[in-house]
């Protein structure tokens, strides 16, 4: 069976070289981990691309980088990531005079799951779409579409470019986040590790 998983909503451009290099790792892990307790399997190492604008799907579909599925797929869970108030004063307290609106039923069915409530949103502008490389320790890679709202605040004023560059800002540091956490979880595997062949070791030496 592949090492590789993937979904069936990728991009159409080809994989980078990067998952050749994890199934090399993953034959010479199979060999070193040999007579060893297998191993949790954790993200060691995640890698983002550059993401892409887009001011509707189907934008997005001309685009020829993601499928017709990725790029609706990316679109509804983006409109998750909007935020959404009780009432048009309170979004526009935030956002700014004219900058909200109440969302349409298929905007409410992608956010929420039904067609009914009434609350409101920022006005949706477009949305980001990237893709991410996920390694494990045993060797296998998967690729993910991510996806981040561009929407209209009282800092842009409806104006693309500079809501374009608010939503590279906030994907640039999810994407730092998400890496930190990654080290800081792989550096935890590692003591742990050490800490049980050591203890190994102490008991051996007991024997």
């Amino acid at each position: 069976m592949s090492k590789h998983d993937s979904t069936p909503h990728l991009p159409r451009r080809k994989r980078s070289g990067r998952l050749s290099l994890a199934m090399m790792g993953a034959s010479a892990f199979g060999l070193t981990a040999c007579g060893q307790p297998p191993q949790e399997e954790q993200i060691t190492d995640i890698e983002f691309d550059q993401p892409r604008s887009f001011q509707s799907v189907e934008d997005c579909v001309a685009e020829n980088v993601y499928t017709r599925s990725a790029c609706e797929d990316a679109y509804e869970a983006s409109l998750k990531e909007v935020p959404r108030y009780s009432t048009l004063e309170e979004c526009e307290a935030e956002n700014g005079e004219g900058a909200c609106t109440a969302p349409t039923e298929e905007q409410s069915q992608a956010a929420t799951g039904n067609t009914g409530g009434s609350w409101f949103m920022p006005a949706m502008m477009g949305y980001m779409v990237g893709s991410m490389m996920s390694n494990t320790n045993r060797g296998r890679s998967f690729e993910r579409v991510y996806q981040e709202p561009v929407y209209r605040n009282r800092q842009n004023q409806g104006n693309w470019n500079t809501a374009s560059s608010q939503a590279t800002q906030r994907v640039t540091q999810r994407n730092d986040a998400m890496r930190s956490s990654v080290v800081q979880n792989r550096q935890a595997a590692s003591q742990r590790r050490g800490f049980g062949s050591r203890s190994s070791a102490r008991g051996g030496w007991g024997s």
